[in-house]
């Protein structure tokens, strides 16, 4: 940057000095009076110029400084008012170092009417915020009215009219055009926009018009003015090229990390649902075993309360004998000659069942048992004849007694 300066300013010297060493125009020559006369005229506009590109600029500036005076800034805020200076900027100083003041003119016109258009119509709420969008409009608006009336003490109303009606035009074509700081008044009258043949017929004897205002300029003689502007002014294009490049830096940066977290972010859920879904599945498979746990569980309980219930009856008993006879309950010696009575009882009930056994098998019980059997039996059959006598006897009385 330094020796592109260094470069230009070389370049406005070495201007100035040839510029100083032409001869001066003769007082009988009417061209070299021409000549110096439409010089002057294109000294003052080149001027006038410079300074429309220095106030737009500068509202430039303020209005990009506004945007992102908030403490709620984002990086895409932050680099989109920075394009929008460094385009305004930009263009301006093109525009201003052009060969024509006349058309300069006619240029910075034209881009102050476009691009506060389009801030206020495709920027303002695309990008940045819309109510601070429509603040930057409004001042330059302001500016943008401040150099329509300086180039109408330059320019001639009808020629400042044909050019607001093809700004008009332009922007009727182009609704949603974004970008706006190359488009100059030459553009107008090229085949490349969609105004109409007349529009651009208008636009060309417009251009054609202007240029013809500094047919006899003297070029070297502006070329140091415009040299030495630009120099000095550089510095600034460079400069917000370079943050406005820092600006996107970080905005290009900053998404791959919102990528890369939203992907990481996504992954983890996945992860957690897969987990959640495993473990449901495991919960599904788990709950009949778990059930049948739950039952054995149940189950155990009740066993250990009927078994804390058979401890507690055998701790009782056991203290009924845990003692030593002092109390007047049973002691383990008592018990021990219980249990020997009973087995000796046991032994003698034994023998008395061996006794009566052997009474039993007796043969004399045996015979005795059978002559009994016979008596009984013959007793019987007595029995049941007496009985079929008597009855006969009784059928026989009843029938006799009928015949009567």
């Amino acid at each position: 940057m330094p020796r592109t300066a260094a470069l230009i300013v070389s370049i406005a010297l070495g201007a100035a000095a040839a510029c100083s060493s032409v001869p001066g125009a003769r007082g009988g020559d009417p061209a070299a009076a021409t000549s110096a006369d439409a010089t002057a005229r294109a000294s003052v506009l080149q001027s006038v110029v410079m300074s429309m590109a220095d106030e737009w600029n500068a509202t430039l500036g303020e209005a990009s400084a506004g945007l992102v005076s908030g403490p709620s800034a984002t990086i895409r805020e932050r680099w989109l008012a920075e394009a929008m200076l460094r385009n305004g900027f930009g263009s301006s100083l093109d525009i201003a170092v052009g060969p024509n003041p006349a058309v300069s003119m006619a240029d910075m016109l034209v881009l102050a009417s476009l691009q506060e258009w389009t801030i206020r119509v495709n920027w303002a709420g695309h990008g940045i915020p819309r109510e601070a969008g429509l603040r930057a409009a409004e001042r330059l608006a302001s500016t943008r009215d401040d150099l329509w009336a300086t180039a109408a003490a330059h320019m001639r109303p009808t020629d400042l009219d044909r050019l607001r009606a093809l700004v008009a035009a332009w922007i009727e074509r182009h609704p949603d055009q974004v970008l706006v700081s190359f488009v100059r008044l030459s553009d107008f009258a090229g085949e490349r926009n969609q105004l109409t043949l007349a529009e651009r017929r208008d636009a060309g004897g417009l251009l054609q018009q202007l240029d013809s205002v500094t047919e006899a300029v003297d070029g070297t003689r502006l070329l140091g003015e415009r040299a030495l502007w630009y120099a000095a002014r550089y510095p600034y294009a460079v400069g917000q090229q370079a943050e406005f490049t820092g600006y996107r830096l970080v905005e290009s940066i900053a998404a791959e990390l919102r990528t890369e977290r939203a992907a990481i972010f996504g992954a983890i859920a996945a992860e957690r649902e897969a987990i959640v879904r495993a473990i449901e599945e495991e919960s599904r498979t788990l709950r009949p075993t778990l059930a049948e746990a739950r039952g054995t569980i149940e189950e155990a309980r009740a066993l250990s309360s009927e078994l804390l219930k058979v401890v507690t009856a055998v701790d009782g008993l056991v203290a009924r004998f845990d003692n030593d006879g002092s109390g007047g309950g049973l002691t383990a010696e008592d018990l021990d000659r219980l249990l020997a009575r009973s087995a000796s009882a046991a032994a003698e009930a034994r023998g008395l069942i061996e006794a009566s056994a052997r009474l039993v098998d007796d043969d004399r019980i045996t015979g005795g048992a059978a002559a009994a059997n016979d008596y009984l039996a013959g007793l019987i059959d007595r029995v049941a004849w007496w009985s079929l006598g008597i009855m006969a006897c009784l059928v026989a009385a009843l029938a006799l007694l009928r015949r009567r």
